[in-house]
């Protein structure tokens, strides 16, 4: 069987003529009707009855219309949105994400992308909390810790590891605690989202501090500006602490005590075709965290 002289066979079914299929085909009416008699000599059955003024199926092709018309339908959508990711993306794309992690390690990345495809428009949601992403029109979402959304898929990009710090004027003032319990005789100072703090001792012992906050902050940025002015004890992510910790602005506390990381997710909708854009975008960042990954590691 030749398939393109099936698929003018649905055409002029869809169409109802042998006039229309052709004007829809691009090609000559008698070339259209000398097709779909060919596809009838290749199946060995008579296909439609026709005369001047009417066109009627047979049960025959009925019965392939019905069965292959879906299929080719499948196929056409698949086509198109194949193309339409091979062709340069452009359209608008949500993203939302985290404060920290977006000024310390994502919004560099996000430029970047503009830069690489201008025809694509960011709108980025930066807040720390948890917004309703299918309400907001979210398109991919950035979040840390566990993931409990369905319909969604999560894919981890990082391990976001933390460390327990504080200034040397802090420590001077009041000592450094010898043991994670004896934080609760300090001055804390916690983010209101990870206020325990589960810490791994190096002979295996786990501590889990509720923490009782003297100052409790939103933005981790803002704990960590605390914490160098000396107000307290901290226990933040390496990305937003990583360059205090290198100039002397904070001091590690505890150091052969480990602070529990967490995963940092990307997060898209579950559907049959994902956008090119959206697509484009994952690959973008994944690759970044990929890179990020590896040169840590060497």
């Amino acid at each position: 069987m030749n398939y393109q002289d099936l698929f003018i066979f649905l055409k002029v079914i869809e169409q109802g003529t042998f006039i229309g299929a052709a004007a829809v085909l691009d090609m000559p009416t008698s070339t259209v009707s000398r097709k779909v008699m060919q596809l009838e000599k290749d199946v060995g059955y008579r296909l439609m009855l026709r005369n001047a003024r009417k066109m009627v199926l047979t049960e025959a092709g009925e019965k392939l219309f019905n069965r292959c018309q879906p299929l080719f339908c499948e196929l056409e959508n698949t086509t198109l949105k194949l193309n339409d990711e091979l062709a340069e993306p452009s359209g608008s794309l949500k993203v939302t994400a985290p404060v920290s992690l977006t000024n310390e390690l994502l919004a560099e990345w996000f430029f970047q992308f503009m830069e690489c495809f201008p025809r694509i428009q960011l709108d980025l949601m930066v807040v720390n909390r948890n917004i309703d992403l299918v309400e907001e029109g979210v398109d991919i979402a950035f979040r840390i810790g566990d993931i409990r959304l369905q319909n969604w898929i999560s894919r981890s990009v990082m391990e976001s590891t933390f460390s327990l710090c504080a200034s040397e004027d802090y420590l001077k003032r009041r000592g450094e605690p010898q043991h994670p319990d004896e934080l609760y005789q300090h001055t804390l100072i916690v983010p209101k989202r990870t206020q325990i703090w589960n810490l791994d001792g190096p002979d295996g012992e786990e501590v889990h501090i509720d923490c009782v906050a003297r100052l409790k902050v939103d933005e981790l940025k803002l704990a960590a500006r605390a914490a160098e002015s000396g107000l307290g004890i901290v226990n933040l992510p390496d990305y937003v602490v990583a360059e205090a910790l290198v100039n002397g602005r904070l001091k590690r506390v505890l150091p052969n005590w480990e602070s529990r990381s967490r995963k940092v997710h990307i997060l898209y909708q579950e559907r049959k075709y994902i956008p090119g854009k959206v697509r484009l975008f994952i690959e973008f960042i994944m690759a970044r965290f990929n890179t990020m990954e590896s040169l840590k590691n060497n």
